[in-house]
């Protein structure tokens, strides 16, 4: 089974009313141990704050002869999560999670006809990976993986909630069928937000570091 490190990296944050993010969100490395995450938080009289994470790597085609891509990634998980409400409303959320992007050609191999002698009309269509020529694979699908929850924090009315977890863990992984000849890139990811409503305050900040990721086709 190969291991790779991650080298595509994304964000992207949302932020509305009193609510912001208490560190950059752009997904770090140090060496080959990669960390994805951030520090969100909503204040009153209202606000909210969301944001994805992830980094990412080619897996390439799916040799022939395969049907499954198991997606695997250890690490080690960092969690704390607050709510406060007096008179209002508190949400803070945030998860990780595995996700696969499959792509097939536009442009499929040319048959020859003949002895080895190519139709001049068709001769030169050739199907190319997505990094050479992204015109000539389509997005066919997107496969998530069961999210694994880290914080998961709400109260109304009046109420304190608060979650301090650090812990080492297998994962996320991910098991998807997949078609021989599709190429297929891989993220390993988080999703966060914090919601305030009125009298209400709440923190999502995890941190999740991970080593090369696991992958195979099967």
């Amino acid at each position: 089974m190969p291991l790779v490190v991650p080298t595509m990296r994304v964000f992207s944050f949302t932020s509305d009313g009193a609510a912001g993010a208490a560190r950059d969100l752009t997904p770090q490395r140090d060496g080959f141990m990669s960390r994805i995450g951030g520090s969100l938080a909503a204040y009153p009289p209202t606000g909210m704050e969301t944001a994805v994470t992830a980094w990412g790597f080619w897996a390439g085609p799916a040799p022939p002869g395969t049907s499954t891509l198991t997606v695997l990634a250890r690490g080690f998980s960092f969690a704390r999560g607050f709510c406060y409400a007096v008179g209002g409303y508190a949400r803070a959320w945030a998860t990780i999670n595995a996700t696969v992007e499959e792509f097939e050609p536009t442009l499929r191999p040319v048959e020859h006809s003949g002895f080895d002698r190519p139709d001049p009309g068709t001769q030169g269509t050739i199907a190319l990976s997505p990094t050479e020529m992204p015109g000539a694979f389509r997005l066919a699908r997107t496969v998530r993986g069961v999210p694994i929850i880290l914080i998961n924090q709400e109260t109304s009315g009046v109420g304190v909630q608060y979650v301090s977890i650090d812990m080492q863990r297998d994962a996320p992984g991910l098991f998807m069928p997949i078609t021989p000849g599709n190429f297929y890139r891989c993220w390993i990811g988080s999703v966060q937000w914090a919601i305030s409503g009125v009298n209400g305050d709440a923190v999502s900040n995890i941190a999740f570091d991970f080593g090369a990721v696991l992958f195979a086709f099967n």
